[in-house]
């Protein structure tokens, strides 16, 4: 997990040399027209080498095209190198056609990079953001209160968001309250759920396919008998349902505080009984319904790693014991 803040023309006098932060996100434009005048000025500051983003604020009374384009012209030359988001919480926030055709436009000028969209957990959940959540990561906001919290101290963080459509977020804003030891203001505080490699995936769109309204599944990525890579669209539940363990057991044995944060690209350890199951194990936990019916079992199985002749014995002793 890596800490970071999001700052605009407000900080303009920060100097990020002396911040504490994995990650800086910074305004780059609004509506059409508007670049923020501390940009560049923010990048610089940032250092060459540091993780950052750039985001735009809609404004959803113009027309959509011009604002993509607007902000594609003004952020192109760093596309590969930060992390795109289109900020959703001026007017017509109802308007889920106007944000996805947004994304989808930066996505085909960008040759490929995916926007995140940041959102409230309260408009997250008053629309039907289903269509978005299949191709695009949510950085979500959600306060517990106004009370300032120090140098990314948590204890008073509360509860978790908890959002429709979207089984993981990528990016929780936790407070606007936030205090960091070199500026004397207020700062928006941050937790990207992932590591350095994740935040330049979304950078570089590595983990983006053509946009399809209906992606087809991806099968999981299993470096070892041990270790499972989350795809996009993974739960922590589905996975321990692959290989018949829990996820309360996953959670345990990889450190995860919240079981319902995860991010493609973490790699998951299963505990390696769950992988090597006695067949008279896995027949019993396919009488239950735990792999599916019909076709869709069978997919199951070998996605939890059985080959054809596994999967025909272990029917064998389903239809002859169970």
């Amino acid at each position: 997990m890596l800490k970071g803040i999001d700052i605009a023309n407000w900080q303009a006098r920060i100097n990020l040399q002396t911040i504490e932060h994995d990650f800086a996100i910074f305004k780059a434009t609004e509506g059409v027209g508007f670049k923020d005048v501390s940009m560049d000025a923010h990048i610089a500051s940032n250092g060459a080498n540091a993780l950052y983003g750039l985001y735009h604020f809609a404004r959803p009374v113009n027309d959509v095209g011009l604002e993509v384009q607007w902000f594609y012209d003004t952020v192109k030359n760093h596309i590969g190198k930060a992390v795109m988001v289109l900020d959703w919480e001026a007017e017509n926030i109802h308007d889920v056609m106007w944000a996805k055709t947004f994304l989808d436009r930066f996505t085909e000028l960008s040759g490929g990079v995916r926007p995140l969209i940041y959102m409230s957990e309260s408009v997250a959940n008053a629309h039907d953001w289903s269509s978005v959540a299949k191709n695009y990561g949510l950085w979500v906001a959600k306060y517990r209160d106004n009370i300032k919290d120090c140098n990314y101290d948590i204890t008073n963080i509360g509860t978790a968001p908890v959002v429709k459509h979207w089984d993981t977020i990528a990016m929780w804003q936790w407070t606007s309250s936030g205090v960091l030891n070199g500026w004397a203001g207020n700062l928006d505080l941050n937790q990207f759920y992932g590591d350095v490699n994740a935040w330049m995936n979304y950078a570089k769109g590595t983990n983006t396919d053509s946009i399809s309204p209906t992606p087809e599944p991806k099968p999981p990525v299993m470096p070892s008998n041990s270790t499972y890579i989350v795809q996009s669209g993974d739960t922590l539940s589905g996975i321990a349902q692959l290989f018949g363990t829990s996820y309360q057991t996953l959670a345990e044995i990889n450190g995860i505080a919240n079981p319902s944060l995860i991010y493609p690209g973490q790699n998951i350890k299963v505990p390696g009984a769950a992988v090597q199951k006695d067949y008279n194990v896995v027949a019993k936990a396919v009488f239950r319904g735990e792999y599916g019916n019909g076709s869709s079992r069978i997919v199951n199985l070998k996605k939890a790693g059985y080959t054809s002749d596994e999967i025909i014995k272990i029917q064998n002793l389903v239809n002859t014991k169970y």
